[in-house]
Order: C-alpha cells, then structure tokens, then sequence
C-alpha cells in the first residue's frame, strides 16, 4: 500500500506517524500524480480522497471513492495479493 498526498514529505510523514499507518505516504506537491491519476480537484490544490487498487500489468482492479476510500479494508478485498499477506497492511480498529 502507499498513499500519495498533495502535502509536504514533511508534513505527510507527521500525518502517517499520527495515524500509526504501517505503509509509506509519498508527497506529491507538484500534483503530478494527482493529475496522471484524474483525482486533483480543479482550481485547487486538493485531490479526491480515492483508492486505487492496481494489480499485475499495471492493471486497476478497483477504484473506491470518498469515505470507501479511508477504509483499507475494501481495497484488501479488491487486492490480488494473498488475502493474509494484504492484511497486514490493515491496522486494528481500536489502535492496539
């Protein structure tokens, strides 16, 4: 799993830290990836919130949007990895 944010490398690793999130967020402050992916908001610097789960080939297997997209769950479902080896990109609901 990774995580793309318009933000800072900086200020992207703070929000991944606070989130105990085990998966790397990549900054992409120039937008490019917003913009190759179609989710950067127009006129502003702000991108959908969507996840896209991409399989071998480069092939996109699903693509979840808006508050589907903060749940890693759906995308887990969607993955062609191993059930039990995607999992373990999930964190527990209640933190611990």
């Amino acid at each position: 799993m990774l995580a793309v944010s318009g933000d800072s490398a900086d200020t992207a690793r703070k929000f991944r830290d606070s989130l105990k999130a085990p998966y790397s967020f990549v900054s992409d402050e120039a937008g490019a990836l917003m913009r190759a992916f179609d989710v950067k908001i127009p006129l502003l610097t702000l991108a959908r919130r969507v996840t896209f789960v991409i399989g071998a080939g480069r092939k996109v297997l699903a693509i979840q949007e808006g508050s589907d997209a903060m749940d890693p769950s759906g995308a887990v479902s969607a993955c062609s990895l191993e059930k039990p080896k995607a999992l373990q990109y999930l964190t527990p609901k209640d933190g611990g």
